[in-house]
């Protein structure tokens, strides 16, 4: 899996060809989508792609092959002998196999939905950050898009909140790249419930959870449409 980084102009764009050829893979796929909603650079950047690979539907002529094709993959697919006492006893036991195993796959529990967040928009009105679950690994996983300029020794600090309970402290949002943090055992099961508050602190952070600095944003939680 090539895991692309959106921030970068280049990988994006390289990603909105992939996405455009059908290439990217669900996690890719879900990250891309989530911010080409929001984004209309990119879904012009899609568009662009579009238009330059519709050639290989629409002016690019289509070549038959050879007669001697088919006969020769009829010759090499068609079965070359009846079936033994073996051969149906083998067929019977892979039927079995495949009962117990879509028996085995009906019976799991529906996946997990993942949802996102974006938060603090820059100038430009793009998003500076999304914050998405990745619920399989108990996981929330923070990745910069464009992110706001801050002198160094002030911080944006990311935080659940919950009507009735303490709010708890995810730390910093990073200035660059990716930041994963599992997700607290406590907080599991309410997560989806919370909302995302954003607190703009000195070096050291917030003191606590009821001496907060500034509010600079509050989202909820959105599915990401699969």
């Amino acid at each position: 899996m090539h895991e692309f980084d959106l921030s970068d102009p280049d990988q994006r764009n390289q990603c909105a060809a992939e996405y455009v050829l059908g290439t990217l893979d669900q996690q890719e796929k879900i990250h891309f989508e989530a911010l080409l909603a929001i984004s209309h650079d990119l879904q012009a950047e899609v568009e662009q792609w579009r238009e330059h690979l519709d050639i290989l539907n629409s002016e690019l002529q289509p070549i038959a092959p050879p007669k001697t094709v088919w006969p020769k993959i009829s010759d090499a697919t068609a079965p070359k002998q009846r079936l033994t006492l073996y051969s149906w006893r083998t067929l019977s036991f892979l039927s079995v196999i495949v009962v117990v195993a879509l028996g085995f796959f009906v019976t799991q529990p529906a996946r997990t939905q993942d949802v996102y967040v974006y938060l603090i928009n820059n100038q430009q009105e793009q998003p500076g950050w999304m914050v998405h679950t990745a619920l399989a690994k108990d996981e929330l996983v923070i990745q910069t898009l464009h992110p706001s300029e801050l002198p160094k020794d002030q911080h944006y600090e990311l935080w659940l909140t919950e009507k009735g309970h303490e709010p708890m402290t995810l730390g910093f949002l990073p200035r660059q790249g990716e930041k994963r943090i599992t997700i607290p055992q406590s907080w599991k099961s309410r997560l989806l419930n919370c909302e995302i508050v954003v607190t703009l602190e000195g070096s050291k952070g917030a003191p606590n959870a009821y001496e907060m600095g500034p509010v600079s944003d509050r989202a909820h939680w959105q599915p990401i449409l699969l």
